[in-house]
């Protein structure tokens, strides 16, 4: 199972900021997280959010919903931040 990290308003929205996730694939893991609220999935797919995969952070090109992920693997979804 993979570790799942959620960041700022994305762990606001699902109500929880670290958890176990069982999946094969990086699209596979944001039905799972979730779940059955279309806003957060909207988000997490957002080209925008940021998506670290062990410590690496994968720029949009290189994060399919087909990316495979390993049962040890660390995910985390971030919003998009921005500098002032």
């Amino acid at each position: 199972m993979a570790r799942v990290l959620l960041f700022g308003a994305f762990g606001d929205m699902a109500g929880w900021t670290e958890r176990e996730v069982a999946a094969d694939t990086l699209g596979a893991l944001r039905i799972q997280v979730a779940g059955s609220d279309p806003g957060l999935a909207a988000r997490l797919s957002s080209p925008s959010t940021l998506v670290i995969v062990n410590d690496t952070l994968l720029p949009h090109s290189l994060r399919p919903d087909d990316h495979l992920l390993a049962p040890r693997d660390e995910v985390a979804f971030g919003p998009p931040v921005s500098g002032g």
